[in-house]
C-alpha cells in the first residue's frame, strides 16, 4: 500500500469498541475480514479482523493571512461570510485564498466554517437552553431546518437527540460525583 510518506497508525479494536477521531484523519479503514496490504518497507503484512488503520495528515505550513481568515471566521461565526469575503479581508485573490487554505488547512475554507459552525452549535446546545432556531441563527444558518439537516450530517445525530443525549450524560456524572 503506497502511502505517500503519510505515517500509517494501526490499531486492535475489540467488538466493543467505540472509535472517536479527533483531528484531520485522511483515512480511516477498520478492517472486517482480515486482509494483506504491503507496508512501507515493501513486505506484506496480514491484518486481523477489528483492525483500524489511520493515515494520519502531512504537516501543514503556517500561513498567516490563513490564520487571521481563521481568526475572522471565529470572530463573525453568526455572520454571512464568503470565500470571496475572506480572501478580501486578508489581502489575496479569490483563488489564491483558496489555494493557500486548502494546503494550510487540508480543506476548503467552507467546509471548515461549516465545522465550526456546528462544532459551536454542538456547544451551544449542550451548554444553554436556547432554542433550535436560536442556535442555528447564533452559527449563522438562516433556517432551522438547513441547520438540523447540516448538523445531523456532520454529527450524526439531530440536534434534539444530541441535546438530550448530552443532557442525560451530565446528569450521569453528577449522580456518579
Amino acid at each position: 500500500m503506497k502511502d505517500s510518506g503519510r505515517r500509517l497508525r494501526t490499531l486492535r479494536l475489540s467488538a466493543e469498541a467505540q472509535i472517536l477521531l479527533t483531528g484531520p484523519a485522511s483515512v480511516v479503514l477498520v478492517v472486517n475480514d482480515g486482509c494483506v496490504v504491503r507496508g512501507q518497507s515493501g513486505s506484506l503484512r496480514r491484518l486481523d479482523p477489528g483492525t483500524l488503520i489511520v493515515r494520519e495528515p502531512l504537516p501543514r505550513a503556517f500561513d498567516r493571512q490563513v490564520a487571521r481568515a481563521v481568526e475572522l471566521m471565529h470572530e463573525k461565526l453568526g455572520a454571512r461570510l464568503s470565500v470571496a469575503g475572506l480572501a478580501r479581508a486578508v489581502g489575496l485573490s479569490r483563488a489564491a485564498f483558496a489555494r493557500r487554505f486548502v494546503l494550510a488547512t487540508g480543506v476548503s475554507p467552507l467546509r471548515f466554517l461549516n465545522a465550526l459552525r456546528l462544532e459551536r452549535a454542538a456547544q451551544l446546545l449542550g451548554e444553554t437552553d436556547a432554542g433550535l432556531a436560536e442556535v442555528a441563527e447564533k452559527v449563522g444558518y438562516a433556517s432551522e431546518f438547513a441547520f438540523s439537516r447540516a448538523f445531523k450530517r456532520h454529527h450524526g445525530v439531530a440536534p434534539s437527540v444530541y441535546r438530550r443525549g448530552t443532557s442525560a450524560s451530565i446528569i450521569t456524572m453528577m449522580r456518579a460525583a
